[in-house]
């Protein structure tokens, strides 16, 4: 005869196996696109021609009247869009034309053989400082743009970009590309 005590904690285990142990990255599938998130983030937005994720809950809340309340903490998001006729030379013109100081521009390899640009980026937008990076994929129509989501009067948008660019970089790097989405 078996424990029941031992009986639970078996069941359990099982349990906390199969959901993950809440700490496994979850994996979102996008424009034939496979990418692993970091534990906890939220997908807000999955549309044709857009995903949008966070590592807060900061989607549309049942009433899209009613704001939904500032997060606790910092607030990161990845925005994926497709964009078809976007290139790196576009998103060079957009950070000219912000009088941004354009602190990286490298020419990357995604899946071993995706060729991608990748910008990073800082300026002030509406006095508020920020950091951001945009990974142009034409081959794919893909813009992705990386960045903080600052709060009224925050200042340190810049800061925690930098605190969030390995899980930025992460999600990018576990991404699994399928044929090409055609449209």
């Amino acid at each position: 005869m078996r424990s029941p005590r031992l009986l639970l904690l078996v069941a359990t285990a099982m349990l906390v196996i199969a959901c993950g142990g809440g700490n496994q990255p979850s994996s979102v599938s996008w424009r034939n696109v496979e990418m692993q998130l970091p534990a906890d983030w939220y997908v807000f937005e999955d549309e044709e021609d857009r995903l949008s994720v966070s590592n807060q809950d900061i989607g549309i809340g049942e009433d899209p009247e009613t704001p939904r309340e500032q997060p606790e903490g910092d607030t990161v998001a990845m925005f994926f869009t497709y964009e078809p006729n976007t290139f790196p030379d576009d998103w060079r013109e957009f950070v000219e034309q912000q009088d941004a100081e354009l602190e990286s521009d490298d020419q990357i390899v995604l899946q071993g053989d995706v060729p991608a640009t990748r910008l990073i980026f800082s300026f002030v937008t509406d006095g508020t400082p920020t950091r951001e990076m945009v990974v142009v994929i034409p081959s794919r129509a893909i813009v992705l743009l990386a960045q903080p989501v600052p709060g009224p009067g925050d200042e340190d948008a810049p800061e925690v970009f930098l605190e969030y660019l390995e899980d930025f970089l992460g999600v990018l790097e576990s991404a699994e590309f399928g044929a090409p989405v055609l449209d």
